[in-house]
């Protein structure tokens, strides 16, 4: 009998041990069986906020779950990325990322982890190239005078940013390093309390993505004095680029996706990193970015990843100066 039940218990024991490696592949089959959220770190009606509000729509359908964008602005988006490394890796929790954001946060410091250990990259869905807006009413005409004019006058000018380490902000330090022209830099909490301070003439430029700025062009509000890029925008086939002016900037485009908590069962990295891919290929999702400005241009995670790394390297140094 006691022979009989050690037998018995064995069994148990050892059905209860391979209980995690049943349920795991079976948890990752199933995923996912609720919604989806995904934690942006900066402000609604922002570029970011723009981003995965656009392509949220596409992941629904791939992935048959509701994707609910939650907005947690604050320090340049540390706020939303913190919650994101700490939260459960399960596949419900996802946040956003967009470089150089990212990489300035970390290279100042301003992150307590490492997002190259600390996330897993799902790919990116767009890049969308820096500009440096002016009231239409500035006597400014291109980046050449604005420059010259800062050299006279250092810190002459005010420059609206989302942050020090946001692509507005990085876009101030790149002229700055590249040309010797630095502004007097006014950091806002999001995107539309900085376009406010600008259109009401409290600020002298701006920092804006070029899918930002469309809505501002069509009414003759601002105008673009030079966009990030090795070419012209199509967006913006008039303005010529920092580098046609004499200005090639070192960081002058944003590209944003998606990120997973380290950790995530790798099965449902898979479903989610092939969801981000198929969704740039889905002409619902180009057509629909193409309505708000966006230019959906597809990274891989593991391009994401590299460029992230060179990037805070590039801006240790450079923050440091």
């Amino acid at each position: 009998m006691k022979s009989n039940m050690r037998a018995v218990l064995s069994v148990v024991a050892g059905l209860a041990g391979a209980a995690p490696i049943i349920s795991a592949p079976a948890f990752a089959a199933d995923y996912p069986t609720r919604p989806i959220q995904v934690i942006v770190g900066f402000s609604a009606g922002g570029a970011m906020d723009a981003t995965i509000r656009t392509v949220a729509p596409t992941l629904e359908k791939i992935l048959g779950q509701p994707v609910v964008v939650i907005n947690k602005p604050g320090a340049g988006g540390a706020v939303a990325w913190t919650d994101v490394a700490r939260s459960k890796p399960d596949g419900y929790t996802l946040g956003s990322v967009n470089y150089p954001a990212i990489s300035g946060v970390t290279a100042s410091g301003g992150l307590p982890f490492d997002p190259l250990t600390s996330f897993t990259f799902l790919g990116n869905v767009m890049v969308d190239p820096g500009i440096i807006v002016v009231p239409a009413k500035s006597p400014y005409k291109d980046m050449k005078e604005v420059v010259a004019y800062l050299k006279d006058h250092p810190g002459g000018l005010s420059y609206g940013a989302t942050g020090s380490t946001s692509l507005d902000g990085l876009t101030a330090l790149a002229v700055a390093s590249k040309a010797n022209a630095k502004f007097r830099v006014v950091n806002f909490a999001g995107t539309p309390e900085a376009v406010t301070a600008a259109l009401g003439g409290h600020i002298d430029a701006l920092g804006l993505a070029t899918s930002e700025v469309l809505p501002f062009l069509k009414d003759g509000s601002v105008r673009v004095l030079g966009v990030g890029g090795t070419e012209r925008s199509p967006l913006l086939p008039d303005v010529p680029t920092f580098a046609e002016q004499g200005f090639p900037l070192p960081i002058n485009a944003s590209s944003r996706g998606l990120i997973a908590p380290a950790g995530t069962d790798p099965a449902i990295i898979k479903k989610l990193q092939d969801a981000v891919k198929q969704a740039t290929q889905m002409p619902e999702y180009v057509e629909r970015a193409k309505q708000v400005s966006q230019n959906v241009t597809y990274s891989t995670p593991e391009d994401v990843k590299s460029t992230v790394a060179t990037q805070i390297d590039f801006l240790k140094t450079s923050l440091a100066k």
